[in-house]
């Protein structure tokens, strides 16, 4: 119950128990004084009669004595007058029957008035004669006990209204400020720091509201402090001091954590571009100079990656860049150095001599296969760009990596099999289990994740780094996306919860940013929330920094439902910690990249705990992903990491 509704109930409480009480004491003071009254208004009628007799000389003469006692008694004040001889004899009698008009019979009957009955003598000389006994009528007296307690009972009902209203003003008006501070309280548990402009009034909600105040800038300012340390730590050892880019350990670790991970990257474009005659520039213009043009040539190569999703662009050594186009067709791959070399054709210098700046661009096309490294890739890569220098001019050579094992043949099924509609029977989904790091597994919800595989003609698996591309190309991801949605929810409906808890689905940016989409997902969801609440969707990072905006409004609908949120491959975009506070998730699953060679990397060590101290501050569980030995587990438990998914936990199956 709300405090302002208790305190209304308990105010109206006591003002009827004070309504009751103050009305009870008017009753019974009127009731006692009335009661006096009749008392002295006959004692008084009695002794003025007796005297009346006595004075009059003829107290024998009885009809002398009725008529003086009609002439009283007819006045109508009286119940009663006897004229009594000392002997107790009645000489004149004079009685009414007791009515009471306009007074309702419960009331006479609930407050009853007693009427004494008194008394005088009546004086014959020196000689008592007679005795006169009168009873007051009470008609009259209840009539008045009647006018005064219900005129007591609006006055008291009227000040009792009006005051009630007063107080629920007063009281609205004082505590309207405990609404603001819950709603501040919700924003800060929502990572929205709203500050209370308006302080209420009172002395005490005044100092709360305050107290409210500073614990929210303290908490932003906490979180904003951490959040700062993170990213200047992330920037010192993974990003590019002169022109923002990620540097060579990151294009390293990401690209050798890629190759490792084919259902990430099945194929793609790996370039190098380097830009000759730099040090002879850098030599006459200074370091300035060459800082600048190296800036130039990075925003250039990055309106380039920019039009490809997922393109990474890194600066390595001297004036060298790296570039990965992740699932570009190989037949594209001439239209990219094209475009690398056009890019850069604005920093040429002419006449071409030998000290005179141009660009060269090596390029590889890889394709997963058992035995590829990042070595050997860049190897590959360098071998290009070897021969594109050779040619003296801005100039790019492409050159085959190692041989892969997808044959053409599995290229042809999974384009068919896409470009006439997703058989939802060709789709399998497998479970990967994810363990709990710091709680008892029974308090752990996020159990498993779906892991989506198409079943090929001869029996086999394709996982989804070989299909997700072409899926893509033929706009078949939302289809994809249904069929993942139904089979998973199907499966909990029928066999209860995966590994006994909630299940990861991973959305494609198509399906999260598309309305039409959402309202189905939120109408299936919905419709069945007790398996909802065992659902938990996720989306990779990298899909969100462009639409946060949409994936906000999806995010937001989708959560009406009970499932959770969760955000995939956490950590590859430079602004992964600085967009946590504008959404309300329950996860965040730490990309791989981060987690592979952990134990050995203080670096990365430190970035994970920096992480999961922001995001426990934030309400926000950590689940890390690629754990492939027990090393691996007790790092990541080490680092207070909530959850922990790998090949070490277990396969998916």
């Amino acid at each position: 119950m709300k405090l302002s509704r208790l305190l209304v109930a308990l105010i109206s409480v006591l003002w009827v128990l004070v309504f009751i009480a103050t009305l009870a004491i008017v009753i019974d003071s009127t009731k006692d004084y009335l009661q006096k009254a009749m008392e002295s208004h006959a004692q008084d009628t009695a002794t003025s009669l007796g005297l009346s007799i006595t004075h009059s000389g003829r107290v024998k003469d009885v009809e002398t004595v009725e008529r003086m006692t009609a002439a009283i008694f007819d006045r109508g004040y009286y119940r009663e007058i006897l004229v009594k001889s000392m002997d107790g004899k009645v000489l004149v009698a004079k009685r009414v029957e007791e009515a009471v008009k306009d007074v309702p019979d419960w009331f006479v009957d609930y407050f009853s008035l007693s009427t004494p009955r008194m008394s005088a003598i009546i004086m014959d000389g020196w000689r008592q004669a007679a005795t006169i006994e009168v009873v007051s009528h009470p008609g009259h007296a209840y009539a008045e006990l009647w006018r005064v307690s219900v005129r007591s009972g609006w006055v008291l009902l009227v000040v009792a209204i009006v005051s009630l209203v007063v107080v629920l003003v007063v009281l609205r008006l004082a505590l309207r400020p405990l609404d603001d501070m819950e709603q501040q309280a919700i924003n800060i548990s929502r990572r929205q720091f709203t500050i209370l402009k308006k302080l209420p009034w009172a002395r005490e909600l005044h100092r709360v509201a305050n107290a409210m105040n500073n614990m929210c800038l303290a908490v932003e300012r906490m979180l904003t402090e951490q959040t700062d340390l993170a990213e200047k730590m992330r920037n010192k050892a993974y990003v590019d001091g002169v022109t923002g880019l990620m540097n060579r350990n990151d294009f390293s670790e990401q690209l050798s954590h890629l190759i490792a991970a084919p259902t990430k990257l099945a194929a793609g474009a790996v370039a190098v571009v380097r830009i000759r005659g730099f040090a002879a520039y850098n030599e006459r213009n200074g370091r300035v100079e060459g800082d600048a043009l190296l800036k130039r040539a990075a925003r250039l190569l990055s309106t380039v990656c920019n039009k490809r999703e997922r393109s990474l662009l890194a600066k390595l050594d001297g004036p060298e860049f790296a570039l990965l186009v992740p699932d570009i067709p190989e037949a594209d791959v001439p239209k990219l150095g094209d475009e690398l070399i056009g890019a850069l054709a604005e920093i040429e210098e002419f006449p071409r001599t030998d000290q005179s700046m141009m660009p060269h661009v090596g390029i590889t096309y890889y394709r997963h296969h058992e035995g590829a490294s990042f070595g050997k890739l860049m190897a590959a890569v360098s071998s290009a760009l070897a021969v594109a220098q050779v040619r003296g001019v801005p100039a790019w050579h492409v050159q085959e990596a190692e041989a892969a094992d997808q044959t053409a043949a599995m290229s042809v099924e999974i384009n068919g099999m896409f470009k006439v509609g997703l058989p939802s029977e060709r789709v399998v989904v497998q479970y990967q289990p994810v363990r709990a790091c710091q709680v008892a597994e029974s308090e752990w919800s996020y159990r498993s994740e779906a892991c989506v595989r198409i079943l090929a003609t001869d029996g086999t698996l394709i996982r989804a780094g070989l299909f997700i591309a072409t899926a893509k190309r033929l706009g078949a991801l939302q289809l994809l996306d249904r069929v993942i949605v139904e089979k998973v929810m199907q499966h909990i409906t029928t066999d209860g919860p995966v590994k006994g808890g909630a299940t990861a689905i991973n959305l494609s940016l198509e399906s999260i940013i598309d309305p039409v989409f959402v309202e189905w997902l939120h109408g299936k969801l919905a419709a069945q929330r007790e398996v909802a609440r065992y659902v938990i969707l996720e989306i990779a990072e990298h899909s969100i920094i462009a639409h946060l905006d949409a994936v906000k409004a999806a995010f937001s609908r989708l959560r009406e439902t009970g499932a959770r949120l969760s955000i995939d491959r956490f950590g590859q975009s430079t602004a992964s910690v600085g967009f946590l506070r504008s959404l309300e998730i329950d996860y965040i699953k730490i990309d791989g990249a981060y987690t592979r060679g952990l134990v050995q990397s203080t670096d990365r060590q430190f970035f994970v705990q920096a992480l999961v101290g922001i995001a426990h501050g934030l309400g926000i569980q950590v689940v890390t992903e690629y754990i492939e030995s027990e090393q691996d587990f007790a790092m990541v438990k080490s680092l207070m990491v909530d959850g922990a998914q790998g090949y070490y936990i277990g396969k998916p199956e």
